[in-house]
């Protein structure tokens, strides 16, 4: 398994605002990364087009540090 940080477009802030939030995922290949950033809930979608912004490759630190700081994203607390 490879490790990706992936920026995503979001929205439900109102009326044609978002936010950038960054998702760290494991995936077998950056296509499986953009895929599950795609599929992420609250990920804008206008007119078929892509939420996500950014794919990039990190190593396994970066991954761990990544989810530590999901977990205190605010954003991301949905329940």
């Amino acid at each position: 398994m490879n490790y990706y940080k992936v920026l995503i477009s979001c929205g439900h802030l109102g009326n044609s605002k978002e936010i950038t939030v960054t998702r760290y995922f494991k995936a077998k290949n950056i296509i499986d990364a953009f895929e599950s950033g795609n599929r992420m809930p609250r990920a804008k979608r206008k007119h078929s087009h892509t939420s996500v912004l950014l794919v990039k490759p990190i190593d396994e630190m970066s991954y761990i540090n990544g989810k530590c700081q999901e977990r205190t994203n605010k954003y991301l607390m949905i329940r």
